[in-house]
């Protein structure tokens, strides 16, 4: 029996320039729906990033503009091609309309992102300039021996925990076990009712 302790507290200053760390929301995540649809697409992760000293960190991306573009939207020119579902997007149906049901005006990307067994992501810092609390990171799967550290803090993940994390402040992550730590990632435009369902949030 989980029991969730609530906190009364005025939604309203979060946005994407919040400089807290994180916020974790109240999204019911239908974790092994969107693990099935993952293990039928799973032959088409790429290598992610492996320019920046990643090692077995793997992407493919359901909704952006190809499912083997797995940067960030930004990184990607719009006015050549709009984002979509993309041909894996088209085989997670339910991942996709789950995605879709969250307070967003906008979906911009959605994405696996996998780091393999003894894999890791390198401690980067994603917007050096800016405050920018914008991904919604989700834990599908977070065997024990992975570690995700932020702002020189380790967040607590556990499978169907919803994390919006700011990215201005360094993270990197280890898995250190021998299963595969698989996460999705949704960037999006939020509507004002999206900070409405923070469960709890962490200050620097």
């Amino acid at each position: 029996l989980r029991v969730i302790i609530r906190t009364i507290m005025d939604t309203t200053k979060f946005n994407r320039d919040s400089s807290t760390e994180y916020v974790q929301m109240d999204f019911d995540v239908p974790v092994s729906t969107i693990l099935q649809e993952y293990e039928s697409v799973k032959d088409k992760l790429v290598t992610h990033r492996p320019e920046d000293g990643h090692k077995d960190w793997c992407a493919v991306t359901l909704y952006g503009f190809d499912s083997d573009k797995t940067n960030s939207h930004w990184e990607y020119d719009r006015r050549k091609k709009r984002p979509a579902i993309t041909d894996v997007g088209e085989q997670c149906p339910k991942t996709i309309d789950w995605v879709k049901s969250l307070p967003y005006a906008r979906i911009d990307d959605v994405r696996f992102l996998v780091i393999k067994p003894k894999g890791y992501i390198t401690k980067h810092v994603d917007v050096p300039e800016r405050n920018w609390l914008e991904p919604l990171n989700i834990c599908l799967s977070y065997p024990a021996g992975n570690k995700f550290v932020l702002n020189n803090k380790e967040v607590d993940y556990v499978p169907g925990m919803p994390l919006v994390l700011n990215i201005h402040y360094e993270h990197y992550v280890e898995n250190n076990s021998q299963e595969e730590r698989i996460h999705l990632l949704v960037h999006g435009k939020k509507k004002q009712e999206f900070w409405n369902h923070v469960e709890t949030f962490r200050q620097p």
